[in-house]
């Protein structure tokens, strides 16, 4: 009985720290993401500035 407690514990140990660090890397692809989108529009904002700066 203590065997199999302790094979399941492993397991359910090994699925959950599985589970967290796929998560992990999902968070850390979405800041990534995040950071990528801030600077597009940074730089968009940008060339709408300078388009406007020149149109006058």
């Amino acid at each position: 009985v203590a065997f199999v407690g302790r094979t399941a514990y492993r397991v359910v140990t090994v699925a959950l720290d599985d589970r967290a660090n796929k998560i992990k890397q999902q968070i850390d692809e979405a800041a990534r993401l995040a950071e990528e989108a801030q600077q597009m529009l940074a730089a968009y904002e940008r060339k709408r500035r300078e388009a406007a700066d020149e149109a006058e």
